[in-house]
């Protein structure tokens, strides 16, 4: 008798013990996991996004000649057999436009896509 009642107070002692399960789950959720082969953030301060980015912006200067400015960039860059920087580019009134440059292993670069979104 005794040793079921120590039982069941090691038992009780132990649920108070236990975490409730919002706090494990949260405990074992992990970051979500960067896409191999998939675009992640690119350093706007970086020499080869910054030379990426003026190509970019020589083109869309080109394309669609404009006196308007570059008002917003995000960049992105995707590791293929060299890299791809997609670059979203809004100008001062509001056009809009996503450009993807590639660099090669030689480092040279070429604007692979453009596309105008607003």
């Amino acid at each position: 008798m005794r040793l079921a009642l120590a039982l069941s107070a090691f038992l009780a002692l132990g649920a108070c013990a236990t975490p409730p399960a919002s706090e494990t789950v949260a405990e074992q959720s992990a970051p979500t996991p960067v896409i191999v082969g998939g675009y992640g953030a690119a350093d706007l301060n970086d020499e080869n996004v910054k030379a990426a980015q003026t190509l970019a912006v020589n083109e869309i200067y080109t394309r669609n000649p404009t006196r308007a400015l570059v008002d917003k960039v995000s960049a992105e860059q995707q590791v293929v057999a060299g890299l791809n920087y997609r670059f979203t580019i809004v100008m001062t009134g509001g056009a809009a436009y996503r450009v993807i440059v590639f660099r090669s292993l030689q480092g040279q670069m070429s604007v692979s896509s453009f596309e105008k979104l607003a």
